[in-house]
């Protein structure tokens, strides 16, 4: 990773936004993610997927999720120390991911601080909201993570 270009706690201003490139899903892909982490029939069977809610093959919303923290990395993850989790507020799948689906993601910091116990630190709050190629969101995620101080 270039460290010249590294991002600290001082960067993550309310208001910035970053967004990522595009990443492209297939139907592989996504009934392979299903045999390993979510074996419904609506994640791994086409024929199947027609007698279910979603009509045809769909991604686990958890497969959603995992592109998404892939893109989330790509538009912002040249942190000082790498991303630290600290937890999720809210997810939400509003719709499906479909094959050949295009998804991008659009991260917002909506609020920072510090913590009294760890002042090296700063606690950033970010919206993310993944859409697909018509701009339709199919997650919204809002995230904590530490982030070193300068």
């Amino acid at each position: 990773m270039d460290k010249t270009n590294e991002m600290y706690f001082e960067d993550f201003t309310i208001g910035r936004i970053f967004k990522s490139e595009s990443i492209y899903i297939t139907k592989s892909e996504i009934i392979d993610y299903a045999h390993k982490f979510d074996p419904q029939f609506f994640h791994l069977d086409e024929e199947a997927a027609k007698n279910s809610v979603f009509g045809t093959l769909v991604a686990s919303g958890w497969h959603t999720a995992s592109l998404s923290m892939r893109l989330f990395v790509q538009a912002c993850g040249n942190i000082h120390g790498g991303m630290i989790g600290r937890g999720v507020e809210k997810i939400e799948w509003p719709r499906p991911t479909y094959p050949e689906d295009i998804l991008t993601i659009t991260c917002e910091v909506i609020s920072t601080k510090t913590p009294k116990s760890r002042p090296d630190l700063g606690i950033v709050n970010m919206h993310n909201i993944t859409r697909n190629q018509d701009n339709k969101p199919v997650m919204i995620a809002d995230i904590v993570m530490f982030v070193p101080k300068k």
